[in-house]
């Protein structure tokens, strides 16, 4: 049976401390995304950020609604044996990705290739800015408070199954958080020259049993290659490393989810980097659809 592409959005900027992300999908989708992919398309109520939350969870109401709204379309699309892409807003909504993720599949059968510059897998108690966007791996491992957990299942990633690309902006406890929980992490450093072709060779075979989620955010890439986030980290990956990590993880056709986070379009006055995007999600669907 053939399968269809599922195009989901995920509305939210207030797990940032930027605005401006919550209107990616819908930017994406005058772009001509949706007709790319002749995808079924999952859209979104825009909510306005709470205004009262405690201090180390900064927009808890608006943050949690959002990926529980996600999860649920997630879990509709995979029960319809549809093929996800995720359209954030900010990384916060990976909790509710990686919810229905781990639901669906089992959280020992999931793993995450994890394309940004931050580790995002700071605690409530580690965090010193309060922002859930960087708190949604350690959410999904099961590290977080109850406030912070989406859907039925308290884990829905095992630590060992997440392997983190580009990631240069790294708050201190967050290394304590990796090696505790075996994460894999990567830096571009590490990624330059034949570090990619290193790198991919030792993650690559451990997808073999594996349900795969890639989450992108656009981070991850350097500030001359793609400017429309955020965060403009230097030293970052290029489009080129993006789009061999995405070929070669697409490749093991394991992936069973994508989605792309952070991308704020009222910074893209030219259009450069929609029409980056739109080529890698174009990269994206043929190579999935071939699998």
């Amino acid at each position: 049976m053939e399968q269809h592409f599922a195009l989901l959005e995920a509305a939210v900027s207030c797990g940032s401390p930027t605005r401006g992300t919550q209107l990616a999908y819908d930017a994406l989708v005058r772009a001509g995304l949706a007709s790319m992919l002749d995808a079924v398309c999952y859209p979104m109520e825009k909510l306005e950020p709470c205004t009262q939350y405690p201090p180390h969870l900064l927009h808890l109401d608006t943050v949690m609604t959002v990926s529980r709204r996600l999860r649920a379309s997630l879990l509709t699309a995979l029960n319809r044996g549809q093929l996800p892409i995720v359209i954030g807003g900010d990384h916060s909504i990976a909790m509710g990705s990686l919810a229905a993720m781990g639901e669906f599949y089992g959280a020992e059968h999931l793993a995450v290739i994890y394309i940004d510059g931050h580790a995002d897998i700071n605690t409530e108690k580690t965090s010193v800015t309060g922002c859930i966007h960087g708190m949604d791996l350690a959410a999904a491992c099961g590290l977080c408070c109850d406030e912070l957990t989406v859907g039925r299942q308290k884990v829905n990633l095992l630590g060992k199954n997440l392997y983190i690309l580009g990631g240069r902006s790294i708050d201190p406890p967050e290394y304590g958080i990796l090696e505790s929980q075996g994460a894999h992490l990567y830096t571009p450093e590490q990624l330059a020259g034949n570090g990619l072709r290193r790198a991919l060779a030792e993650i690559l075979p451990q997808l073999a049993d594996k349900q795969v989620h890639i989450s992108f955010d656009v981070d991850s890439l350097d500030p001359s290659q793609f400017s429309s986030t955020g965060y403009l980290l230097p030293n970052g990956l290029t489009l080129g490393q993006a789009k061999t990590i995405l070929e070669s993880v697409l490749g093991t056709g394991r992936v069973r989810c994508f989605e792309c986070v952070e991308y704020n379009p009222t910074l893209d006055c030219g259009g450069r980097d929609i029409r980056s995007l739109l080529d890698v999600f174009e990269l994206v669907s043929r190579l999935w659809k071939d699998c």
